[in-house]
């Protein structure tokens, strides 16, 4: 031993010395560390955790916050109108404003739609109101003599809509339930 500490100068016997402490404290603070959740509200000064300290779904929500104000509104849709009409040419049911105005002869209904229908799309189809039967082709225009429509025999306006329905073989107009509508 006496070998041992001739051979030891103070400087490191002094280092070691320190090595010791560093690893005690370190050995005390591992041994000294605290159990799980033994940290309470005591321990714990306000606003001293953030929601990152704590898991998803842990905090509870707050209260819903008021609504924002309305934003500006959206341009208008495009207008549309739609009718059933019989074969009699009676409107069995309709969107609103559609109004059966002449029925000049067999297959030919005049429907007044209350405003123009020019550069809008018309459809026109067959439709079943107390009318089972299988129906030729069904054609809608709007009345004026405009490049869309035709001239009609009456109310020769672009407010109004002719309407003509065929038989099964094409070859002739003849009565027939059919919807009618147009869009924009």
């Amino acid at each position: 031993m006496r070998r041992l500490t001739q051979r030891l100068s103070p400087a490191t016997v002094l280092a070691a010395i320190a090595l010791f402490v560093a690893l005690g404290g370190t050995s005390i603070a591992a041994v000294s560390a605290l159990p799980r959740n033994s940290v309470g509200t005591a321990q714990v000064r306000n606003g001293s955790l953030l929601r990152v300290d704590f898991k998803s779904g842990q905090l509870a929500a707050g209260a819903r916050g008021p609504a924002g104000p309305a934003g500006p509104a959206g341009p208008a849709g495009p207008a549309s109108k739609w009718a059933l009409v019989s074969p009699n040419g009676s409107i069995v049911v309709q969107s609103g404003g559609i109004t059966a105005s002449a029925k000049p002869g067999p297959g030919q209904y005049i429907l007044d739609f209350g405003s123009s229908v020019a550069g809008k799309l018309i459809i026109a189809s067959s439709g079943r109101a107390s009318d089972n039967e299988f129906r030729g082709t069904v054609s809608a225009g709007p009345c004026g003599g405009t490049v869309e429509g035709s001239v009609c025999s009456v109310s020769n306006d672009t407010n109004h809509v002719q309407v003509i329905t065929n038989n099964p073989g094409e070859t002739t107009r003849e009565d027939q339930a059919f919807y009618v509508a147009d869009v924009g």
